[in-house]
């Protein structure tokens, strides 16, 4: 069955949305983007982006709303603006339709009422149709599976942790899958306790392989090991690897289409990067993650110097997560965001007995340890960031969780 698909971006939310306004029917799929933060990068974000709706919150302080909605729609030709605010004096509905945008929703938003005007919009415009079905709706997300880059600017923060722990959670999610690949060194094999036996250098020395779009899927699990949690991991190299002469200077495109194909999600656990290796990567990913420390500034400054080198049209697709983040530590939540010019992500604790037992059974925190604070926080982070279903558990409080 075919159906429209309804590209929505949120932008510059000074509140959760309210639960259950994006859920699609049997005429509208709804996709939901990773939200646009900052006023600045939003109308640089909708060449890549490419929505159908922007969502733009009118109360964000600072920022000149409805002339940002304005500019939008000069840039993206039948892109539709729907304001929300908890202002609804004539002056600002007088802006509103100004700007050209074709709702105006009051606050407290009502989760029917938001989506029925999504709905109303979707229904006078020419949408991207897709297929619908078991079968069909599979292949659909997996060609459309995203390829997240985690990255830090310095070594030691808990990198290829949070990345191990990360994929975990969305390979247990229902109806996803998730993969890993560990470009840094063979950490990644020691957290999940897996000995491979082949690595990318065997995939790239195949390059007769190749096929539209990358490599057959089948052929690249070929050169995985799966974890018991249903992460596949892919590392450089295994005990019977054979290095290739040389790797293709497109490999890392090639192996990025095929991810994206392969699996719901996929973790590329980078190494420290240049200036140089950033401007050729951070084009290829759909999001990253950029794993800073609050206690410790050659952490901040690292982390700076890294997010300078992100060109401003990538700059949405940039997640920054303090990780290992103590009541001790010397730099505030808000000193970090002011130094760094962007809104953190997320925090997460630290419990290093957690990790290091984790470690030392071979299997991720997430897993072994599913009530540990840091476990909740990770999956709360997957769950915002790749809109995983939500659990019970996850529903709970966290007094010291941070995210958004």
């Amino acid at each position: 069955m075919e159906s429209s698909l309804i590209r929505i971006l949120p932008a510059c939310l000074t509140q959760p949305l309210p639960a259950g306004w994006d859920t699609s029917n049997a005429e509208f799929v709804i996709e939901v983007m990773p939200e646009v933060e900052q006023p600045h990068a939003v109308v640089l974000a909708l060449p890549t982006t490419e929505p159908d709706i922007l969502l733009l919150d009118a109360d964000f302080p600072g920022a000149d709303v409805f002339e940002i909605a304005a500019q939008a729609l000069g840039v993206r030709q039948n892109l539709a603006v729907v304001l929300v605010s908890a202002d609804n004096s004539p002056e600002n509905l007088r802006r509103a339709m100004l700007a050209g945008a074709e709702e105006y929703l009051i606050k407290p938003l009502e989760a029917a009422a938001l989506r029925e005007s999504i709905l109303n919009i979707a229904g006078h415009r020419t949408l991207r149709v897709v297929q619908r079905g078991a079968e069909d709706t599979a292949s659909h997300e997996a060609s459309n599976g995203l390829v997240v880059g985690v990255v830090s600017g310095k070594g030691g923060l808990g990198k290829s942790t949070l990345a191990v722990n990360m994929a975990a959670v969305v390979a247990g999610a229902t109806g996803k899958t998730a993969g890993l690949i560990a470009l840094e060194s063979g950490d990644g094999s020691v957290l999940l306790n897996l000995q491979p036996k082949l690595g990318l250098f065997d995939l790239a020395g195949n390059d007769d392989r190749r096929e539209e779009g990358g490599y057959a899927v089948d052929w690249m699990r070929q050169f995985a090991t799966t974890h018991k949690g249903g992460v596949s991991y892919w590392q450089w190299s295994g005990s019977a690897s054979q290095h290739p002469e040389g790797i293709p200077e497109d490999f890392m495109t090639a192996l990025f289409d095929t991810c994206r194909r392969a699996q719901s999600v996929t973790f590329v656990d980078f190494p420290i990067l240049t200036a140089e290796e950033a401007g050729t990567v951070l084009p290829l990913l759909d999001v990253v993650l950029v794993v800073t420390s609050s206690s410790d500034l050659l952490a901040m400054r690292s982390t700076k110097t890294f997010l300078d080198w992100v060109p401003e049209e990538l700059a949405p697709r940039v997640r920054v997560v303090i990780n290992r983040s103590d009541p001790s530590d010397m730099i505030s939540r808000e000193d970090f965001e002011a130094t760094l010019e962007t809104k953190i992500a997320a925090v997460l604790p630290n419990e290093p007995a957690v990790a290091s037992q984790a470690i030392n059974m071979g299997s991720p925190f997430v897993l072994t340890q599913p009530n540990s604070e840091i476990a909740a926080t990770v999956k709360q982070l997957a769950q915002v960031l790749f809109r995983l279903p939500v659990t019970e558990e996850s529903n709970k409080p966290r007094k010291r969780f941070m995210l958004f």
